[in-house]
C-alpha cells in the first residue's frame, strides 16, 4: 500500500486500514483533530487518555509523554503485573488514565475529547491441517516475494530455528543467491553455525554480528543507554535487554529487516504435555502464571515491600486468570489468545515499536491473514510444531530435511510416528520441569549482556543513591534492600534493574533527581 493510498484511506475510511501489516499503523491530523489507526493485532504501540481520566484528552505515540503532560500517577495494578511478568497485559500502561489503543481500533481526538471505535473480530470457521498448510504456503510465498520486490536490499534475519527457515523457504531457490542475511551471535554459536551453512548452501551474502563488548562502557554510559531504552519502551519491557541490543546493532548498518516473529503463534507457545481439548479452572491459570509466566522476568525475592509484594502476586494472578477466562472455555485456545493478544502485543510489540526509528522490521507471519490461519487451526494440529513442520515441507522439502539448531529436522515433526508424538509430549514436559527448577531456585534468565550492563547501572546508582529514593520507589521497594544495594551487600539481578529503571522513568524520578 502506497503512502498516497494510506492518506486517502485515513480521509475516507480509517477503519479500513486496521489490516496494515504489523508494526505499521497510521496517524493523520487535520483542522478537525487527530486520528490514529492501530494495526490488526495492536503491535504498533499507540496511546490515548481514558474517558474517566482527569485532565486534557490526549493521543500520543508515547504513554510516558501522555501521562507526564497530565500529571498521571503510577497505576499500581500495572506495576504489580510488571514486577512478575516484565510486561503488561491488555491495554493497561504504567500510568493511570492512559491506555494503549486496542488492536484494530480507531481513535480520534477532537474538540469534544477522545473517542475510540473498536473493530469486531470475525468469528471464522475452523481449518483442517492440510487446507491450512496449502493456504499458508501460497500466502507466505506471495508476501515474501512482494516484500523483496519492494525492498530488494532487505536483510533476512536468519537463525538456526524454524521460523526464519520458513521465510527462506518461501523465497524461490534462484532468488536466494545474493540475498542479504544476517545473524546475531558469535562464531561457534549454534544459530550462527546453522545459519552460515544455509547461507553457503544457497550463495547468500551472510553477515554475523556479535554482541559488542560492554565492558568498556562507563557506569554513566550504561545508565544513559538503559534510561534511554526505558523511555523508548515507555517503561513496559526490558530496558537492559534493549540497551545491550542497541550497542550491538549500532556496530552495523540498519535498514529493512525481514523477521520470523510470529511463528510461535502457530505452534502453541504455552502448550504442555498431551494436547487434547479441555475446559479449565482458575487453578490452571494460576499454575500457568506461577510455573511458566512469572519465572523469566520477575524481580528477585526480597526487593518489594512485603505487603505490596503479597498484593502484587494476588493481583497478577487475578489478571492472568481474567485474561484467560475472557478468551473462552477451551484451555489451549485460551492460552493461544493469551500469547497472541497479550504477550505478542505488549512484549514483542513494544520492543519492535521502540526500534522503529532505527530500522524497519517486517514480520510476514504477523499479517492478519496468516494469524487467521493459525487461530483457526485445532490446537492438536499446532502442537509440537506439526503445522509449521508441514508448512516447511510444502514450501521446501529439501530444507525440511536439514536439522534445526538443537532440534531434529522439521520432517520429523511433520509426520511423527506414535512414539515420536510421545517424545514431543515428553519434551514439553521436560521444558516445564526446567521452569520448575528455575522457580524453586528463584532464578531467571538474563538477556544477552544483561549481567554486565546491569552491573554498570548498579554502579551508577551507588554513585547517585538519590535515584533509588525518589518518586514512588519508597512505597514499593524495601528500604533495607535499597540500603544493601547502595552499600554493595546486594547485587541486583538484571530483571530487578530493568523493573526499577522502568519505575524510575514512569514516575519521572530521573527528571527530578537530575535537577
Amino acid at each position: 500500500m502506497t503512502s498516497e493510498e494510506i492518506a486517502e484511506g485515513m480521509r475516507q475510511n480509517p477503519g479500513g486500514l486496521t489490516r496494515l501489516l504489523p508494526p505499521f499503523a497510521a496517524v493523520r491530523g487535520d483542522e478537525r483533530g487527530v486520528t490514529m489507526v492501530a494495526d490488526s493485532m495492536g503491535f504498533r504501540q499507540l496511546y490515548h487518555s481514558t474517558p474517566d481520566a482527569v485532565g486534557a484528552p490526549v493521543l500520543s505515540t508515547s504513554a510516558l509523554f501522555a501521562g507526564w503532560v497530565r500529571g498521571a500517577e503510577l497505576d499500581h495494578t500495572a506495576v504489580a503485573v510488571q514486577s512478575l511478568l516484565g510486561w503488561q497485559l491488555g491495554q493497561r500502561t504504567l500510568l493511570r488514565g492512559v491506555d494503549k489503543l486496542a488492536p484494530g481500533a480507531v481513535a480520534r481526538l477532537g474538540a469534544d475529547g477522545v473517542h475510540t471505535t473498536a473493530t469486531e473480530r470475525p468469528n471464522e470457521a475452523g481449518l483442517g491441517l492440510e487446507e491450512a498448510v496449502s493456504i499458508a504456503a501460497v500466502l507466505l510465498r506471495a508476501s515474501v516475494q512482494a516484500l523483496l520486490d519492494d525492498h530488494p536490499d532487505a536483510v533476512l534475519q536468519l537463525t538456526g530455528g524454524q521460523d526464519s527457515r520458513l521465510l527462506l523457504s518461501a523465497i524461490p531457490v534462484a532468488r536466494r543467491r545474493g540475498l542479504q542475511a544476517m545473524t546475531l551471535g558469535v562464531p561457534g554459536n549454534g544459530d550462527v553455525t546453522v545459519a552460515t551453512a544455509l547461507a553457503e548452501r544457497y550463495g547468500m551474502r551472510h553477515a554475523v554480528h556479535g554482541l559488542r563488548a560492554l565492558d568498556g562502557l562507563s557506569a554513566a554510559e550504561a545508565w544513559s543507554l538503559t534510561l534511554e531504552a526505558a523511555m523508548r519502551l515507555d517503561g513496559m519491557s526490558d530496558p537492559v535487554a534493549l540497551a545491550a541490543l542497541t550497542v550491538a546493532e549500532g556496530s552495523f548498518d540498519q535498514g529493512v529487516r525481514i523477521s520470523g516473529l510470529g511463528g510461535e503463534v502457530a505452534r502453541g507457545f504455552y502448550y504442555v504435555g498431551t494436547v487434547r481439548g479441555r475446559t479449565f479452572t482458575p487453578k490452571d491459570a494460576h499454575q500457568l502464571a506461577g510455573w511458566r509466566m512469572f519465572v523469566n522476568e520477575a524481580v528477585e525475592p526480597g526487593l518489594l515491600d512485603p505487603e505490596f509484594s503479597a498484593w502484587a502476586r494476588r493481583t497478577a494472578d487475578t489478571e492472568v486468570a481474567s485474561v484467560l477466562s475472557a478468551a473462552g472455555d477451551e484451555w489451549f485456545r485460551a492460552t493461544d489468545e493469551l500469547y497472541l493478544r497479550h504477550r505478542m502485543q505488549r512484549w514483542a510489540g513494544v520492543t519492535d515499536t521502540a526500534v522503529g526509528s532505527q530500522r524497519v522490521v517486517i514480520n510476514p507471519m504477523l499479517g492478519a491473514e496468516f494469524l487467521s490461519i493459525a487461530t483457526r487451526l485445532a490446537p492438536e494440529d499446532k502442537a509440537h510444531s506439526r503445522f509449521l513442520a508441514r508448512l516447511q515441507m510444502e514450501l521446501d522439502p529439501e530444507l525440511g530435511r536439514l536439522p534445526l539448531e538443537g532440534r531434529a529436522a522439521p520432517i520429523r515433526a511433520a509426520y511423527p510416528s506414535p512414539w515420536r508424538s510421545a517424545i514431543g509430549a515428553m519434551s514439553t514436559g521436560a521444558r516445564l520441569a526446567r521452569k520448575v527448577v528455575q522457580r524453586v531456585q528463584h532464578g531467571n534468565r538474563p538477556p544477552a549482556g544483561g549481567f554486565v550492563l546491569a552491573g554498570k547501572v548498579v554502579e551508577y546508582w551507588r554513585q547517585h543513591p538519590e535515584l533509588l529514593s525518589a518518586g514512588e520507589l519508597g512505597a514499593l521497594v524495601r528500604a533495607d534492600w535499597i540500603d544493601d544495594v547502595i552499600e554493595g551487600r546486594v547485587q541486583p539481578r538484571p530483571s530487578s534493574v530493568a523493573f526499577l529503571t522502568n519505575v524510575i522513568v514512569a514516575s519521572g524520578a530521573h527528571v527530578t533527581t537530575a535537577r
